[in-house]
């Protein structure tokens, strides 16, 4: 039978000898961080005290392994501290973008804001005082239980996601064995039908939309009185979203550099997006979402009559001043650079998503509320789905996987394959 191997940061056997000039020499092997044997060893005039001389210096060698690979997490290390290394790792993880890394930090620290509400839960203050050894799984499920049966079920996931990466710092520096989360109660999801947005409901709600362009009433919007015009451009992001299926992000960061409105059909290259950076604001991110979200689409009629339009008023073709993050080198850099925005906010800048979702909301009153920028682009989704296929729907959406298009965008029925002529066969009642 095979001899066990050494555990790493322990050490085999003492040997011990008898030296010519009658002092006693000790050894052992020490197995180290590398997992490398390096012999140890120490003289003495008698045999217990070699032993002892070796002992000392093999606790030392344990010490400058304890040291360098787990004395920064035991059991005892505080899930605040846990949180820290954790955020630290995201930091440097190139395929996680600042926006999670600002999501991730929001949901384990309490906002600074003096606006921000008091009693909302965040990780750090809820869990950050327990110790490696308290925060086992009973204690995490009830955490996140808790959260989710305040209704808050789409924050208890997020915060599942970031317990199950703290606490598996603990796991990679030997505190645990094994991660606790792990084992915590499924959040599980109720598949919901992806809500569209018929043709019959689109044109009242362009109707209600002309009416409120005009400043006229609507239902849940007073009329207009003072203050700057309604903006059309409510209306002509809407129109893009609902020719090419973008997100509300890539439809405000469009440049006239990204269109050909000449080639037939006119076509539409996605390479930008709108992101919010904490604590700096507003960029043109020079990539998409996901690498399958750079992507050429065709455009419709309607689509291309409303570009034309803006393409022919003057103000729609200048430059404007706006903070882009570009890849420079594998590194994401802050550029000041000029761009011809299709749809600019006021001042020449890009137009915050927040603001327009504000004044979306305004112009969609309280008849359609539930129509979101999403819901146009849940409606192209299923209408190219059911003109054609689910993997075509998710190329035109920048989805790498149709499953992802299929269960959140595409809101028709799965036909199954026609089985009626088996079905007679079999079933059929015969006279």
């Amino acid at each position: 039978m095979p001899r066990p191997a050494t555990e790493i940061g322990s050490y085999g056997d003492i040997g011990t000898k008898k030296l010519s000039d009658g002092t006693w020499r000790a050894w052992a092997t020490f197995r180290g961080y590398d997992g490398k044997g390096k012999l140890v060893d120490a003289t003495g005039p008698t045999e217990s005290k070699a032993k002892s001389a070796l002992r000392k210096k093999l606790a030392t060698c344990q010490k400058q392994y304890m040291g360098r690979s787990r004395s920064k997490v035991t059991r005892d290390t505080r899930l605040s501290v846990l949180m820290d290394m954790w955020l630290a790792e995201v930091d440097l993880d190139e395929g996680v973008d600042r926006q999670s890394y600002d999501r991730y930090e929001g949901e384990i620290d309490a906002s600074t804001d003096k606006r921000a509400k008091k009693d909302v839960v965040k990780l750090r203050p809820a869990l950050g005082s327990l110790r490696v050894w308290e925060a086992d799984t009973g204690r995490l499920d009830e955490h996140i239980q808790a959260v989710a049966s305040a209704g808050l079920k789409s924050k208890a996931r997020l915060h599942k996601v970031i317990l199950t990466g703290v606490m598996g710092v603990a796991v990679r520096y030997g505190a645990l064995t094994e991660n606790p989360v792990r084992d915590t109660s499924r959040l599980r999801r109720r598949k919901i039908k992806p809500q569209i947005i018929d043709r019959e409901r689109l044109d009242g709600l362009r109707a209600q939309l002309r009416e409120w362009l005009a400043g006229n009433q609507i239902p849940g919007t007073p009329a207009y009185t003072h203050g700057p015009p309604r903006d059309r451009v409510v209306v002509d992001v809407a129109d893009l979203i609902l020719g090419s299926g973008v997100r509300p992000g890539e439809a405000l960061a469009a440049s006239w550099d990204q269109f050909d409105l000449q080639s037939e059909p006119a076509t539409f290259t996605i390479s930008a997006t709108v992101v919010r950076l904490k604590g700096k604001g507003l960029f043109r991110q020079e990539w998409t979402k996901t690498d399958a979200g750079h992507r050429i689409v065709a455009l419709p009629g309607f689509a291309v009559d409303m570009l034309k339009r803006l393409r022919a008023d003057p103000m729609h073709g200048r430059m404007c001043e706006v903070k882009a993050l570009r890849e420079v080198g594998g590194a994401v850099v802050e550029v000041d650079e000029k761009a011809p925005l299709v749809f600019p906010g006021r001042g020449g800048v890009l137009r915050d998503p927040h603001n327009f979702n504000r004044t979306w909301r305004d112009a969609r009153g309280t008849v359609y509320k539930d129509v979101t920028q999403y819901t146009f682009r849940k409606t192209v989704a299923t209408l190219i789905a059911e003109a054609s296929d689910a993997k075509t729907a998710a190329k035109q959406l920048g989805h790498s996987q149709e499953g992802v298009t299929e269960r959140h965008y595409i809101a028709s029925a799965e036909r199954a394959p026609d089985s009626s002529a088996a079905l007679e066969k079999g079933l059929g009642v015969t006279e």
